[in-house]
């Protein structure tokens, strides 16, 4: 008899060490991350441990290891990004190689997630998920990603720029030249362009997502960026440009009917100018969504699609651009009317 009842008070003080020990996990809550394409963000996700006499006992061992899950909610689906446990990591399809979280978690209480060589896909939100044994705890992050890549010739005609001038065209627009990260960024999300162009690294290259006829170049048949490989700075091609996060507002006027003249006319009245076709894409980036052809700055004519539409751009999105010839060259004559896209600095 006194030994059933030594043995039942030995099981109720580990059941009492037990609870004593119980580890309960919390997440910080973190703030919305800013990103721009091409570069590297870190989504924060920082827990804390602490032990709880209130918790139930736990059935973790010495064989237990933190494990770490990043999804990303696309509607009611979770597509997961990583995770991590004992020093085993998995990553999910289009994350291989740009994402990681640190090495000694469970010392610092840092899940954080880098993401590199950002792509305008990666925006969303994210979800941050620190298991121990039956003890977990979550939190989400906002990601947002600027920045957009687009190809940009002169109204004259097709390859145009020398090195230098394409620089040159690129601010004009109110962007830069682009370089060899941002264009493969672009490319991951199906940037296609059969046209070749200057890079910054004074290397000229085309994005094809789609091979066909014309414009294998020295993939073939395989999808990927072609390249020309360094070329001499006088030679003439048209230019790939990156615009990052637009400062300011880009709008459509009262009116659809105006020349080239009349347009920036409109635009002053409203204490604004044409916007560039940089603004312009910077606002497509961001939402701004018009079947209008318009007037901009450098004289050409183009329309944001951001909501699919077959009458206005045959399902595709992006910023569409009015050619005069059949050959994609050559702008509106000035005398032309179409609308305005007008762009006005942020109030102060």
């Amino acid at each position: 008899m006194a030994y059933q009842y030594t043995t039942l008070c030995l099981l109720a003080l580990m059941v009492l060490a037990n609870a004593t020990d119980a580890m309960a996990m919390k997440a910080q809550k973190s703030g919305p991350v800013q990103g721009a394409l091409a570069e590297t963000a870190v989504l924060s996700c920082h827990f804390s441990t602490t032990k709880s006499t209130s918790s139930p006992p736990t059935t973790t061992s010495a064989t237990d290891h933190l494990r770490i899950k990043w999804t990303k909610l696309e509607g009611d689906l979770e597509k997961v990004v990583l995770v991590a446990q004992n020093s085993v990591i998995k990553t999910g399809p289009g994350y291989l190689g740009r994402v990681s979280v640190p090495t000694n978690t469970e010392d610092t209480g840092d899940a954080s997630l880098t993401v590199q060589q950002l792509r305008a896909s990666d925006e969303g939100i994210y979800r941050c998920e620190v298991m121990f044994g039956i003890e977990d705890t979550q939190v989400t992050v906002s990601l947002d990603v600027s920045g957009v890549v687009f190809h940009y010739r002169m109204g004259t005609s097709r390859y145009t720029l020398t090195f230098e001038k394409a620089k040159e065209a690129c601010q004009n627009v109110e962007a830069t030249i682009a370089t060899e990260a941002q264009l493969t960024s672009a490319f991951e999300d199906g940037f296609d362009q059969c046209n070749a162009g200057w890079i910054a690294d004074q290397s000229v290259r085309y994005p094809i997502a789609t091979p066909r006829p014309g414009c294998y170049g020295d993939k073939g048949n395989k999808p990927g960026i072609r390249t020309y490989g360094i070329r001499h700075a006088s030679e003439l091609y048209d230019v790939y440009c990156y615009v990052g996060k637009i400062q300011g507002e880009v709008f459509y006027p009262p009116g659809t009917d105006m020349t080239l003249k009349e347009a920036q006319n409109s635009c002053k009245r409203l204490d604004s100018v044409l916007a560039s076709p940089g603004q312009l894409h910077a606002a497509w980036r961001e939402g701004l969504n018009r079947c209008d052809y318009s007037w901009l700055s450098d004289g050409s004519v183009r329309y944001p699609i951001t909501v699919p539409s077959y009458q206005c751009s045959q399902g595709a999105l992006g910023v569409r651009t009015l050619y005069r010839y059949e050959n994609q060259t050559g702008f509106p004559l000035p005398t032309q009317k179409f609308g305005a896209f007008c762009f006005t600095e942020p109030s102060l």
